[in-house]
């Protein structure tokens, strides 16, 4: 379904489309008579209170006929593709909770997009906190929750609670590095990030600045809303929202200036011959150690990472 244009049909008479004739729910996208894009979704249900936020309003009305309207507006359109990825969100939640929950089920949801949309942080993480932090979800996006599922994926995101290991889950780990597109090398900023018993998976994300206006560009606030997108059960997703909590992220629009382009990655097996500094090679003496590990000289370790 091209939801983009079901909202421009709608667009110059401010009308509203149907989402499709064959969903058990009634769901509308279209423009408000204020002229904004606008879900809504006209099912029975009891009256609630329910919080807008600055950036989306949102409405409980008796209809009519008995029936409940809950609808959403967005109030500023810089922000159309979260608005899209948000109601593509809305729309698969009620459909999987049937006509008699919908309205339930999307005021339920609406509280974790509340949460990221609607909390305002005294300040922002920085460029290169946010790249870092762009790759791991990234990693989260493209690979694990297909692999291990969405529950183990989120609960194995350790970085946001200071571990080790970006990821740790069974018997094996994963280590995320966001670098530029030409990097020929990768910091390790501890001995303990590469130090484990177990193998794993040394991930190089190659990421390059660019503009705002770049096809295919992606920023944090993007990359968040798509993985929320994702996670279907509520209880991972207050596990997931806690975790950016602990990071310090919040929905925030000055991380809309940081963009960038995605140009691929690289995965590396560690075993027992991987070359990296472990803390039995150094005296106890030493606390601590940061070294650099050169990619040209890890090629023979390189894998696809399913």
């Amino acid at each position: 379904m091209d939801l983009k244009s079901k909202f421009e049909r709608g667009k110059a008479s401010r009308t509203f489309q149907r989402i499709d004739s064959t969903y058990a729910v009634n769901i509308f996208v279209g423009f408000d008579d204020d002229g904004r894009m606008t879900v809504v979704i006209t099912e029975n249900s009891i009256y609630r209170q329910i919080r807008s936020t600055k950036l989306i309003e949102v409405a409980l009305k008796i209809r009519n006929d008995g029936k409940m309207a809950l609808s959403f507006s967005l109030l500023d359109n810089a922000y159309e593709s979260l608005f899209l990825i948000f109601c593509n969100d809305i729309i698969t939640i009620c459909e999987k909770a049937g006509s008699d929950q919908a309205i339930v089920c999307a005021i339920t949801r609406w509280k974790y997009w509340k949460e990221m949309f609607g909390k305002r942080k005294q300040t922002v993480l920085d460029k290169q906190e946010i790249k870092g932090l762009i790759g791991e979800l990234l990693i989260l996006k493209e690979c694990l929750l297909s692999k291990w599922g969405e529950e183990r994926a989120v609960l194995a995101w350790m970085g946001p609670l200071l571990g080790h290991k970006d990821f740790e889950i069974d018997d094996t780990w994963y280590e995320i590095k966001s670098v530029n597109e030409n990097a020929l090398q990768v910091k390790i900023s501890s001995l303990e990030q590469l130090e484990s018993d177990k193998k794993g998976h040394l991930i190089v994300v190659r990421l390059e600045d660019t503009s705002t206006v770049a096809e295919n560009s992606i920023n944090i606030n993007k990359l968040t809303a798509e993985i929320i997108g994702l996670i279907t059960d509520v209880e991972n997703l207050s596990v997931f929202q806690t975790k950016l909590d602990n990071i310090g992220y919040s929905f925030d629009e000055e991380y809309n200036s940081w963009n960038f382009l995605y140009k691929g990655r690289q995965s590396y097996y560690v075993d027992e011959a991987f070359p990296r500094i472990r803390k039995q090679d150094v005296d106890s003496a030493i606390g601590n150690a940061q070294y650099t590990i050169m990619l040209n000289g890890i090629e023979r370790f390189k894998e696809d990472l399913v």
